[in-house]
């Protein structure tokens, strides 16, 4: 990953573009964001359970089963190009910038072709040996007759989103208790238990903090006015202590093709 451009008032406050060469966007694409698509973890369990189930002593195996199993061996991701951009996201996020998505929202999605509620981006962020609440949103977008492109700027895009985060208590609320929903999941003394217990101490407490992030994935050429103007105006709204960060992602291969090569398993 290299850095394009990148403007840091402070830990926590700052924009950024990076691009990533071919060569590793695809494995990035056929590896860990194929995992997070598929939710690797869920699939392989699922697919364990019954392989255990057909080859227990004395099981008869129904045709259904063998079926199902075949299915799941055999399973290829089928989602639109933006829920790749996600995924990607993730990622990135997890690789280089110390955030932690300790759940797949996959498990909550009944129709894994739809969107996301409440917010793209709902996790942890570790900045200066403090553990803050992420909550965040994700665009993909080729456009260039406009930088920053609609996604950024429109009614519904990250600049909007962000700033309805940061005003609205209750939208946050809802996405914390989500969290604590998902933390039950795990034992004592897991990650994701001591992350949210710190983030919701720091959250509470007399500055009350958190952190907001804004991810724009590009199949274009590089410019920093795709997150630089927005960050600009939000910036100015979203009043420190409160983190904000806007991250454009350039990727070398255009986004038609990137369904096609999650289903191309890495060796």
């Amino acid at each position: 990953m290299n850095i394009l451009f990148e403007h840091i008032e402070s830990p926590i406050r700052s924009y950024q573009g990076v691009a990533l060469d071919e060569t590793e966007c695809r494995g990035h694409l056929q590896n860990a964001v194929r995992d997070n698509l598929q939710d690797n973890v869920e699939w392989e369990d699922s697919l364990n359970r019954l392989r255990a189930l057909r080859d227990e002593t004395g099981f008869e195996a129904s045709d259904g089963l063998l079926a199902d199993i075949q299915a799941l061996e055999n399973e290829e991701i089928e989602v639109q190009q933006f829920r790749v951009g996600e995924a990607y996201a993730e990622v990135i996020l997890e690789q280089e910038f110390s955030c932690r998505f300790h759940w797949n929202e996959n498990r909550d999605a009944r129709n894994p072709k739809g969107n996301k509620t409440g917010a793209d981006l709902v996790g942890f962020i570790e900045v200066d040996d403090q553990v803050l609440f992420l909550f965040g949103e994700v665009k993909t977008s080729s456009e260039t007759a406009n930088r920053p492109p609609q996604v950024m700027t429109g009614a519904k895009g990250i600049e909007s989103q962000l700033r309805d985060l940061y005003k609205d208590r209750n939208k946050r609320l809802i996405l914390i208790s989500y969290l604590k929903n998902k933390m039950r999941h795990f034992p004592e003394g897991h990650p994701f238990r001591s992350d949210f217990d710190a983030s919701q101490r720091v959250y509470y407490s007399g500055i009350e903090n958190f952190h907001l992030t804004g991810v724009l994935v590009r199949d274009v050429a590089h410019d920093e006015r795709d997150v630089s103007v927005s960050y600009g105006r939000l910036r100015d709204h979203v009043l420190a202590p409160k983190g904000i960060k806007l991250l454009a992602m350039y990727i070398p291969i255009r986004k038609e093709d990137w369904v096609d090569i999650v289903n191309q398993r890495a060796e």
